[in-house]
């Protein structure tokens, strides 16, 4: 995939995540419960990637492959639990655009020291002030967005 294609498809997907949320919401609301609301929002993402695996047949992993896996690595399917329960708690209590913008302000902060520090594997890239500043406003933005 060529770059411009690349970041249009970060941006559709970034399109998607308001809608994501406001159906993740709507699973817990109609459960009566944020964390079974969370528990099928996993069951439902399952299921579809076992048919888009299955549809590309790209097997199942060795156990060698499998055993490879840093432990930590295995971490982010924790996190992404942790992302849908607080989207299933928040979006009914704040709104989409408020529990968003927060979520994305986080992820712009969170990836800036990620990048600074090279941590988890990812390219080393420093913090300088125009990122700083970019960072500012993305926080500033969330400000206002949630306390006008």
């Amino acid at each position: 995939m060529q770059n411009a294609a690349l970041l249009a498809l970060a941006f559709g997907t970034g399109l998607l995540v308001p809608v994501q949320l406001a159906l993740n919401a709507q699973l817990g609301a109609a459960l009566r419960s944020p964390l079974l609301g969370a528990f099928f929002v996993f069951v439902a993402g399952a299921l579809a990637m076992a048919l888009a695996c299955a549809a590309l047949r790209t097997g199942l992993p060795s156990a060698a492959a499998l055993k490879a896996v840093p432990p930590a690595a295995w971490a982010g399917g924790l996190v992404a639990a942790l992302y849908i329960l607080a989207v299933v708690v928040l979006v009914p209590r704040v709104g989409v655009a408020s529990t968003a913008v927060l979520i994305i302000a986080g992820q712009i902060l969170g990836a800036a020291l990620l990048d600074h520090l090279g941590a988890l594997g990812v390219p080393r890239i420093p913090l300088d002030p125009a990122r700083a500043a970019g960072i500012a406003a993305v926080l500033g933005g969330a400000a206002l967005v949630r306390f006008g």
